[in-house]
C-alpha cells in the first residue's frame, strides 16, 4: 500500500492539500509564537513564581497577566502547528525526507545549542538568585533541557512516527494487503472520528484525560504534547476542517477569551490550595479543564486567523519566520541576564520588563542579520543561506 492510498484513507472528507499549497500564515504564526517565548521569559521575574525563577522585590498583575496568556496555548500551538508541518513533508516528500529533515533541523541543532545553554544558564541562574556567581553551581545544574525541551519532544515524535511508519510496512508484507487496507482504514476512520467530531470537544476530552496527571503542564508529559501533534499532523489531510477553522476563527477566540477570563479567577485559588498541602479534586478539575479550553480554542482560533488573514507572501513575515528558530534558540541567556541584571534599578516593573524585550529582540535579530543569515550557520538552522 503506497503513501497515496495512506493519506486518501485518513481523510475522510477526501480533500487533498496539493503540493501546489503554501501556508504562509501559517509560517507567520509559528515565528510570532517563537518570538513570544522572549515575551514569556521576560515576564517571569516580575510575579510570584512561589521559587520556580529568580524574581524581582514585588509583582506585576498585568505582567502576570500576558505570561498566562501566552502560556496557555503557546506550546500547543507549537505542537499542532510541528504535527501539521511534518505531515506536509511526509507527503510532498517522503517518511525517509521527513526522518532526515527533522535530525538535520531538531536533532543537530540540540546537539549543539544544548551543551552552550546547558554550560551558560547555571551561572546566570545564580546571579539571579544571589546577584553574583560566587559559590559555583551544583553539578546537576549543567543537566537541565532549559527551553530545549520543546526539541526532545519533538524528535521524540519524530522517532515515534517513523517506528510507526516501518511497522507499517512491515505488517504489509506480513498480511495480505487487502486485509491491511480494511483495517487501517476502519481503525483511522474511528480514530479520526473520536478526534476531529465535533472539534474541539472530542480533542479537549482526551486532552483532560492525559493531562491530569501532569497538572496541565506539556514539559514532563510527552502524551499530551503528542496529542496536540497528532491533531496536527490530521489537520493537514482534513482540508474541510481548515476551512471551517478559517471559517469559525473568531467564535474560537471568543470562547478561549471566555475562558481565559474564568482561568485567571480560579487561579489564586488553585495556588493557595496547592501551597497548603490540601486538595480540592473539583476545583483542580476545572482548572485543568479550562487551560485545554483555552490552548484548543486559542490555538485553532489563531490558525484560522492565520489562514484567513496572513496567507499571502509578504517580504517582512518571511524575515520573520526565518529568523525565528534562531531567535529560539538563543534568546533564553540573553533576556534572563538582562532581567535579573535590572533587579537593583528602581523603575516600574513594566518598564524593566518591556526593557528586556526589547534588548533581547534587538541582540537577537541583529545577530541574525549579520551572523547567521548569509552564513553557513543559516544552512544549518533553515535548510538554505539568503543572498
Amino acid at each position: 500500500m503506497n503513501r497515496t492510498t495512506v493519506n486518501n484513507d485518513l481523510i475522510s472528507d477526501k480533500a487533498d492539500q496539493g503540493a501546489a499549497v503554501r501556508y504562509y500564515g501559517l509560517d507567520a504564526l509559528r515565528a510570532v509564537a517563537m518570538a513570544l517565548g522572549i515575551v514569556l521569559h521576560a515576564s517571569l521575574p516580575y510575579f510570584n513564581t512561589y521559587e520556580i525563577w529568580p524574581s524581582d522585590d514585588g509583582e506585576s498583575l498585568a505582567i502576570w497577566v500576558v505570561f498566562e496568556f501566552i502560556h496557555i496555548w503557546r506550546m500547543p500551538l507549537f505542537f499542532i502547528l510541528g504535527g501539521f508541518f511534518g505531515a506536509l513533508v511526509v507527503q510532498r516528500r517522503s517518511w525517509k525526507w521527513y526522518r532526515n529533515q527533522r535530525w538535520s533541523r531538531i536533532g543537530l541543532p540540540l546537539i549543539v545549542f544544548l551543551p552552550l545553554i546547558a554550560l551558560v544558564m547555571p551561572y546566570i541562574w545564580l546571579y539571579g538568585l544571589q546577584g553574583s556567581i560566587k559559590g559555583g553551581v551544583e553539578i546537576e545544574s549543567y543537566f537541565n533541557p532549559w527551553h530545549l525541551w520543546f526539541l526532545f519532544h519533538l524528535l521524540t515524535f519524530v522517532i515515534v512516527m517513523a517506528i510507526w511508519n516501518m511497522s507499517r510496512q512491515l505488517f504489509s508484507k506480513l498480511i495480505p494487503s487487502e486485509t491491511i487496507r480494511i483495517v487501517w482504514q476502519s481503525s483511522a476512520r474511528t480514530f479520526l472520528r473520536a478526534i476531529y467530531f465535533p472539534v474541539p470537544f472530542a480533542l479537549g476530552v482526551i486532552l483532560m484525560i492525559v493531562l491530569i496527571p501532569s497538572g496541565a503542564e506539556l514539559i514532563g508529559n510527552p502524551l499530551a504534547s503528542f496529542t496536540y501533534f497528532l491533531f496536527g499532523y490530521g489537520l493537514f489531510h482534513r482540508a474541510s476542517l481548515m476551512k471551517s477553522i478559517k471559517h469559525y476563527w473568531v467564535a474560537y477566540i471568543v470562547t478561549g477569551s471566555v475562558g481565559f477570563i474564568v482561568y485567571l479567577w480560579i487561579v489564586p485559588q488553585v495556588t493557595d490550595i496547592y501551597n497548603s498541602g490540601g486538595e480540592n479534586a473539583g476545583l483542580g478539575l476545572l482548572f485543568i479543564g479550562l487551560k485545554v479550553v483555552c490552548a484548543v480554542t486559542f490555538s485553532l482560533g489563531l490558525i484560522g486567523f492565520a489562514e484567513q488573514h496572513l496567507n499571502t507572501y509578504n517580504s517582512r513575515w518571511r524575515w520573520l519566520a526565518d529568523s525565528s528558530y534562531w531567535v529560539y534558540l538563543s534568546h533564553l541567556p540573553i533576556v534572563t541576564f538582562v532581567t535579573f541584571l535590572m533587579f537593583n534599578i528602581s523603575a516600574p516593573y513594566e518598564i524593566k520588563f518591556l526593557i528586556a524585550i526589547f534588548i533581547t529582540c534587538l541582540l537577537t535579530l541583529v545577530t541574525y542579520r549579520f551572523f547567521i543569515r548569509r552564513t553557513f550557520a543559516s544552512v544549518f538552522l533553515n535548510g538554505r543561506r539568503y543572498e
